[in-house]
């Protein structure tokens, strides 16, 4: 219904485009023609932007294994065992006749690990290959810059897009991926940032936690160990300035503004703002995730219970004891747990795909990798699956 309203909206837009054009001296039949192939040119334009699940089946059916959609590419590993890329046509674009290990698209390039020769090679979009390293490392690009370990030395640098080292080649003890503008690096006997001009903009002053590095950056700011002595975590800008005086036993990264902690003098959890003020303050025994798309999903010792908003009012409660476990809203859909297998709600709690397989990922471009028995494919927002195919 509204794909049809839309088009004719389209339609009636244009005929009465075409009206003005009558005065021109434009015939009745090239107005016809023209208002035709615009119509056309506008329905493949919206169409281009969707998946072609019965190609993608056909080009998956056998696979090994096959990866989220990232960048409009994922990553497939045929039943001979070769990687390939494919887009969301279906169409190849890597082919498939490589021994790679599986890696996604991030910031406009893919890293594929040749395990034979031990060789890391990236490529463009279009499957084109850019560059290739012999070093190791996280590997992915964020922020224009890949982190890299070095073998030789035992020491991590970084590489811009063209594959050279960036920073003057500055290598560091540990380092890790950009995140926000900003990577967490080790150096000496402390945890510190830098920019991506590569500038040590925050000291390596920072300990952490026993198996527990800093976490970098999000929504402006870290969560760092303040008070070493007492284990108690807190916030710092891009500067290294705290963001406020308030620390904690335990928190959680922000997420949309806010932040997950554990208030000791309440003895409860909460969310705080980007002051330090808590804003919602849960029950006893209740505790809450990251904010995604407005919502969090609060859970009692690891039951889930439902959904809050900003505000902390309940507003999608979940049938009690119905759910093992349900995950942050990515494109309006939540995975959840029923005994073995899982399957996606939307904004209402509805189960809008049941919950029937193994699904490794939540919802990404408007489409997520499934598995039903020893099959793997794709299935997309509507519950329309490469499965059926």
């Amino acid at each position: 219904m509204k794909k049809s309203f839309f088009f004719s909206a389209i339609a009636l837009m244009l005929m009465a485009s075409c009206n003005e054009k009558k005065a021109d001296g434009l015939s009745k039949e090239a107005e016809t023609d023209s208002l035709a192939a615009e119509v056309q040119a506008e329905s493949a334009e919206i169409e281009s932007d969707k998946y072609n699940l019965k190609a993608i089946a056909k080009v998956i059916e056998g696979a090994e294994s096959v990866m989220n959609f990232s960048e409009g590419r994922a990553s497939v590993i045929n039943k001979e065992g070769k990687l390939g890329v494919i887009d969301k046509k279906g169409k190849v674009i890597i082919p498939f006749e490589y021994d790679y290990s599986v890696f996604t698209y991030s910031d406009g390039i893919m890293c594929c690990h040749k395990n034979k020769e031990d060789t890391w090679y990236y490529f463009d979009h279009d499957g084109k290959l850019l560059f290739e390293t012999h070093d190791g490392g996280p590997s992915q690009f964020s922020d224009g810059y890949a982190c890299k370990y070095c073998s030789d030395d035992g020491k991590y640098y970084y590489i811009d897009k063209t594959g050279k080292p960036a920073f003057g080649g500055k290598k560091w003890e540990w380092a890790d991926t950009f995140s926000d503008g900003m990577a967490l690096v080790y150096e000496g006997n402390g945890w510190g940032f830098i920019n991506t001009e590569g500038e040590l903009v925050i000291p390596c002053k920072y300990s952490s936690r026993a198996e527990e590095n800093p976490e970098g950056f999000h929504d402006g700011l870290a969560l760092v160990v303040t008070d070493p002595a007492r284990e108690r975590v807190s916030f710092i800008d891009k500067t290294g300035k705290k963001a406020f005086e308030r620390e904690f036993l335990t928190a959680c990264s922000f997420s949309e503004g806010l932040a997950s902690i554990f208030d000791e003098e309440q003895d409860r959890w909460g969310y705080i703002d980007k002051t330090g003020k808590t804003v919602i303050t849960l029950d006893r025994g209740v505790a809450g995730r990251d904010f995604s798309e407005g919502l969090a999903m609060i859970h009692h010792w690891g039951t889930p219970i439902g959904y809050i908003d900003k505000t902390g009012k309940l507003v999608i409660q979940l049938k009690e004891n119905l759910y093992r476990d349900a995950h942050p809203f990515h494109d309006g859909r939540a995975r959840v747990w029923r005994g073995d297998h899982e399957g996606y709600i939307d904004r209402t709690g509805k189960e809008v795909i049941p919950c029937e397989y193994i699904a490794y990922e939540d919802f990404h471009e408007g489409i997520v990798k499934i598995q039903k028995g020893d099959k793997q494919g794709y299935i997309d927002l509507e519950g329309n699956s490469t499965l059926n195919y």
